[in-house]
């Protein structure tokens, strides 16, 4: 497989439209979570990203195959072990956690994906762009605006899915370009069911809670959501590729700029005064962190 070429402006756009697509993947599942277990959605849209993808390459490149080694399968399925993980910890966390905190607790992200670069990947980053990782986690606070309820047991599920979806990406950015990214979040979705057909598996044997039938209109929006989240999926995988994960890791902040949008356009939601302030510090980070990297780009250029 041909490494694509380096390209941080292409890594941060990639990283903020993933935010973007994902964020319509998670308000298509909370609509079925009123009806749904969450087990039973983890692996109903599983499902649909396994067929859908297998689909798609068996029409388009059914050549793709031929990469899946014994050692890039072990990878790939390391990286959906962290992402099932991941997903889990954040549904079973949301059973006793405002979205809110929870939702603050997860953007501590950014920082552990930069933190772990800086230890597995060997990248360097100074305290100039920590200090624009930090403004832009003060201005989603501002943004979410999380309650002071007392930190529990399901804050440290949600801190945990954290460090799971943060070590994920650095894994993503380790595994490089040897294997294409259709296979990565094929083997996500692969992971991600079977782990849940599992748990339904435990319920009908009676070691919890079975699962109930699914309407056909549920399965259809599951399915719908798949479809955002390979897209998410491919879209995160493609910004770790062109450009450095501490780099593109304070841009996972624009999803509460996404969602702000989101609530203007379709429920009419006009943010605070103390939530616009925030949107202006993470804007005004996320150019600070977009010159530095300019800046770079430019001096490499010079050196030689």
């Amino acid at each position: 497989m041909t490494p694509p070429t380096q390209d941080y402006r292409r890594g941060i756009i990639a990283m903020s439209l993933a935010m973007a697509v994902l964020l319509v993947n998670d308000s298509i599942v909370k609509l079925v979570t009123a009806r749904v277990p969450s087990d039973q959605i983890i692996f109903t849209r599983g499902a649909c990203v396994v067929v859908f993808i297998l689909v798609g390459l068996a029409a388009t490149q059914p050549q793709a195959f031929r990469f899946l080694t014994v050692h890039r399968t072990i990878w790939a399925g390391g990286r959906g072990v962290m992402d099932a993980s991941a997903s889990f910890c954040w549904v079973v966390s949301l059973i006793g956690l405002p979205l809110a905190n929870g939702t603050a607790i997860t953007l501590a992200g950014p920082l552990i994906l930069t933190g772990l670069a800086m230890l597995f990947l060997r990248e360097r980053v100074g305290w100039r762009h920590w200090a624009a990782t930090v403004a832009g986690l003060v201005g989603v606070l501002l943004i979410i605006q999380p309650s002071g309820e007392a930190f529990n047991w399901f804050s440290l599920l949600a801190l945990l899915s954290t460090f799971f979806t943060a070590t994920r990406d650095a894994v993503t950015r380790r595994i490089g370009f040897e294997m294409p990214s259709i296979l990565l979040t094929l083997a996500t979705g692969v992971v991600t069911s079977a782990i849940a057909g599992l748990l339904g598996l435990a319920g009908l044997a009676g070691w919890g809670r079975a699962w109930p039938p699914i309407s056909v209109g549920d399965v259809a929006l599951l399915a719908l959501a798949s479809l955002f989240m390979i897209a998410a999926q491919q879209l995160t995988i493609y910004s770790l590729r062109v450009a450095q994960a501490s780099t593109v890791a304070p841009f996972r902040y624009t999803s509460m700029l996404w969602a702000m949008f989101y609530g203007y356009l379709l429920w009419g939601d006009v943010p605070n005064l103390v939530a616009l302030a925030g949107m202006v510090v993470v804007v005004l980070s996320g150019l600070y962190l977009l010159h530095r990297e300019r800046l770079k780009h430019r001096i490499a250029e010079v050196a030689p």
